[in-house]
């Protein structure tokens, strides 16, 4: 059996080491991927993870290698130069790519200088990943962080099958046009067998930005330009449901119970998770959550908000004016509209573990999920897996995150808008029993179907059999070039914004 060997920015984290050395738990984000993964590795014998340790070194040690093992799965990390954390991290990826693939031009800070250095990474990462790659290995590199690996490891011979996840959404063509070499970057993500992205949109745009930068051809399944041919598909990622879902009626769930119900004195709970970004739309929804109020104030002291927000890259300028700008509303808002026995927003400026995050999603009244823009958006799958079916919470969920398509559901609005958030929420708190089971029920089916071990199955069950598939030639597959004005580019934004950008 082929190994398995996972490529990403960041390695999981020991908690705990056994005797030996050997870590025996490893940090699991909220969302469970690193779980997922950790599992598709277990599968396979003696399988690989490699990435960034987490380390800033100095010049002279950052060819250093670091090993530990987690469950049997290797961990190999290398270091970053004081250099390569500022511009390659923080710089391109942090300030270029993560803006424009969320669709914030207005907030890409695009230098050549900072390229240079992201595709110097690039190399660095595929020459100390190289000498540990066996002939049959499977290499699986994960997100934006990572886009260039293939080719430099395509430069230095490697032919073996090699895979692409992209977590976050994929631009539009306009925004492409951004980055400092978009044709370049297009013909680097062609080295990979296998791309996948989180929804049906984000291939409409990378498949999109082939025809027209590289007159690709594309048959739905499988992408041809350059003298390759990659398969490409959505492959939503999931949750691992159990993890999230009520415990059975223990002693220590009734000792639990009622633990948000307290701190709001009763008051019909209404519940944001996020980290602090600017994507995740926090301060649009705090202004929702007031034009509500001022709409409907008959739920004036009947309705309490209580928004969690992850501390997240606090070194930036930018998440630095976002935390300033939430501090700033949630103090003027609470000022304008509480009363001596109730505020309507508390917020909470630090993370939780997995398990309380279960309790708070149990006891919210309504889940409001309204990022501006996200490549899946798992708080929302968490919300949903943590309901009691008899009495669910109703999920508020952005139209333009990914996790809309798979979770139809929900009551879907327009976070630009806050009249349409605030009617969301509304028609959410007076939603009849009946109707929220219902509804519950459907979404709850769809995400016990489509788990996080299901997304790391599938893709990579496609790259085991991608060789065979990408070297059948293009003349017997008989398709026909794909005329570019036959897609459209997927973009979630106001229009105003996407006209502005045409221009």
């Amino acid at each position: 059996m082929s190994r398995l060997v996972v490529v990403s920015n960041r390695l999981p984290t020991p908690r705990s080491w056994g005797p030996t050395g050997q870590a025996e738990e490893p940090e699991i984000p909220v969302g469970g991927l690193a779980s997922a993964l950790l599992a598709a590795l277990r599968q396979r014998p003696e399988s690989v993870w490699f990435g960034w340790s987490g380390r800033v070194t100095a010049l002279e040690r950052s060819h250093r290698m670091t090993s530990n093992k987690i469950a049997d799965v290797d961990l190999l990390g290398l270091g970053l130069t004081q250099r390569e954390f500022s511009d390659y991290y923080l710089g391109f990826c942090n300030e270029a790519l993560w803006p424009l693939f969320h669709c914030f031009p207005d907030k890409a800070r695009v230098r050549v200088d900072q390229e240079a250095c992201y595709r110097a990474v690039q190399a660095r990462f595929a020459a100390a990943l190289l000498p540990h790659l066996r002939p049959d290995d499977m290499v699986w590199v994960h997100d934006y962080h990572l886009l260039l690996v293939a080719t430099e490891l395509r430069r230095a011979g490697w032919r073996g099958r090699i895979g692409f996840f992209l977590h976050t959404p994929f631009p539009p063509y306009e925004l492409w046009q951004i980055l400092p070499d978009p044709q370049g970057f297009l013909r680097a993500m062609l080295d990979y067998d296998v791309v996948g992205f989180q929804v049906r949109g984000f291939l409409d745009n990378y498949a999109y930005c082939c025809a027209r930068w590289l007159g690709a051809a594309w048959d739905g399944a499988r992408l041809r330009a350059c003298g390759r041919t990659q398969h490409a598909g959505p492959y939503p990622v999931g949750i691992e449901p159990e993890w999230f879902q009520p415990p059975g009626d223990t002693p220590r769930r009734r000792r639990h119970r009622g633990e948000l119900a307290r701190v709001v004195s009763g008051r019909r709970l209404i519940l944001g998770v996020d980290r602090l970004d600017y994507t995740k739309g926090i301060p649009e929804r705090i202004l929702a959550l007031e034009e509500f109020l001022q709409r409907h104030p008959e739920w004036r002291r009947k309705v309490s908000f209580m928004q969690i927000a992850a501390p997240s890259r606090a070194g930036l300028p930018q998440y630095a004016q976002q935390k300033s700008l939430v501090e700033s509303l949630v103090g003027r808002v609470n000022g304008e509209l509480a009363e001596h026995d109730w505020e309507p927003v508390r917020y909470l400026y630090r993370s939780y573990s997995r398990d309380v995050l279960a309790r708070f999603y149990r006891e919210a009244d309504v889940g409001l999920v309204t990022p501006l823009r996200d490549g899946m958006n798992l708080v929302a799958k968490e919300f949903v897996a943590a309901q009691d079916t008899a009495a669910p919470g109703v999920l508020v969920l952005s139209r333009c995150a990914g996790v809309a398509e798979d979770l139809p559901e929900a009551i879907t609005v327009n976070p630009f808008v806050a009249a349409d958030v605030a009617a969301g929420i509304e028609r959410a708190l007076v939603m009849p029993l009946e109707e929220r089971r219902e509804r519950q029920s459907a979404l709850l089916r769809r995400v016990l179907r489509a788990t996080a071990a299901d997304w790391s199955r599938r893709f990579v069950e496609d790259l085991a059999g991608a060789q065979q598939a990408c070297a059948a030639p293009d003349a017997k597959r008989g398709v026909e070039p794909m005329e570019a004005r036959a897609l459209r580019p997927h973009a979630a934004m106001p229009a105003d914004r996407a006209q502005s950008l045409k221009q």
